[in-house]
């Protein structure tokens, strides 16, 4: 599971371990990455799972130590600053596409063939509420994040009828650290409606119990796309009205 050393990724990858599941932890934080292992008693590495090659170095961590991989969670991600609108000078929107869709896609490359071979497996990425919406301060995030969406999409359409089961998970606010850098105070309703790491970790479980395409730990979060669907333009204009504080 790729950026398991912290947050959501952390508490998920301990409750697979406690499940009984054979897990890799992959992070670019080397400190994080030893600390989870050895607590949870599994293997690790430290990666920028950017670079295919170390994505490779993965999968084939986790197949000499454990065989064959039955499920690839692609959950790294980066929430990036503000204001992404303007050029591209600090390579924000460059990194964003490595990590939101090429990262899933390198491991896509590398773990659905002998999952094909087999006639099972499960991949799972993690995007976020904001692909199903938008967010006006962070364009980037949301075109890379809707571009993982649209990823998952595509492997669900054309895989699931080989035995392949494909999840896309799409968390609205959490208490990682994401969310606790000090962009919102305390009492921010962002804030006050996240989930902890712990529930989000439940809310996964479950869903990939279930074989849920979808994954969402907020009660109609998906109501953008029934919205959307039905008079594109009133939403852009409703979205467009409340996040910009126009009457």
């Amino acid at each position: 599971m790729t950026g398991s050393g912290n947050g959501i990724g952390e508490a998920i990858v301990r409750r697979f371990a406690a499940e009984g599941a054979r897990v890799v932890v992959t992070d670019i934080e080397p400190e994080a990455v030893e600390r989870v292992s050895k607590e949870i008693g599994a293997v690790g590495l430290a990666a920028d799972i950017t670079v295919a090659a170390n994505v490779r170095a993965v999968a084939d961590l986790a197949r000499e130590t454990y065989g064959e991989i039955d499920i690839w969670f692609s959950n790294a991600g980066v929430s990036g600053p503000s204001g992404q609108e303007k050029p591209d000078r600090e390579g924000v929107w460059s990194t964003m596409w490595q990590l939101h869709v090429m990262a899933h896609l390198h491991a896509v490359q590398e773990v659905l063939p002998s999952m094909l071979a087999r006639g099972e497996g499960y991949l799972l990425q993690t995007a976020s509420s904001i692909a199903l919406s938008t967010q006006l301060d962070k364009a980037a995030y949301t075109v890379t994040k809707r571009g993982a969406l649209a990823l998952s999409e595509w492997l669900a359409v054309r895989y699931r009828p080989d035995g392949i089961n494909v999840s896309c998970f799409c968390p609205g606010p959490m208490l990682t650290r994401m969310l606790l850098d000090g962009t919102f105070p305390s009492d921010h309703p962002a804030v006050r409606a996240a989930l902890t790491p712990e529930q989000v970790a439940d809310v996964v479980c479950r869903g990939i119990a279930d074989e849920r395409f979808l994954i969402l730990t907020q009660e109609g979060a998906d109501r953008a796309l029934v919205d959307k669907g039905t008079d594109y333009d009133a939403w852009i204009d409703t979205i467009a009205t409340t996040s910009l504080g126009r009457n």
